[in-house]
């Protein structure tokens, strides 16, 4: 594996803490081979993958998330990459702590689609941090 670091970030913001793992990749593909598998999905090449978050543990009725894996590439290491899969995992902390039922509506949310979500918050974050330093409030 091309793993270069790792570490753990850890937050209490919905009352219960929270961690991630976070591994960081030299090799795109290998980055990618690695989130396929997590995600029990086939390797495709040709995929786009420069970044992911994986949940090992997310079971039904009761679902709990026993660790977030975000999987970063060294040649994509920016604002927008990091927002956006920490918004990945965030939404399910969020659903998983807020939401109450789990037989509700919002398990669609949670397990489904939130990719638009994703590059809002990525993209918004990368604007406001681009501009900052730009106008050199950012060191």
């Amino acid at each position: 594996m091309s793993i270069v670091a790792r570490f753990r970030v850890a937050s209490r913001a919905t009352g219960r803490r929270r961690q991630i793992h976070v591994l960081v990749y030299d090799d795109r593909q290998e980055l990618a081979r690695a989130h396929c598998a997590a995600l029990q999905r086939p390797y495709d090449p040709d995929n786009d993958i420069a970044g992911g978050v994986a949940w090992d543990g997310f079971r039904w009725p009761q679902p709990d998330v026993a660790m977030v894996t975000m999987r970063l590439w060294t040649g994509q290491l920016t604002t927008r990459t990091i927002a956006h899969e920490s918004t990945h995992a965030a939404a399910a902390f969020f659903f998983m702590d807020s939401i109450p039922g789990w037989d509700s509506r919002a398990r669609t949310h949670l397990v489904g689609d939130h990719e638009a979500m994703a590059y809002l918050v990525g993209d918004f974050t990368a604007e406001v941090v681009r501009n900052l330093y730009r106008l050199h409030l950012l060191p």
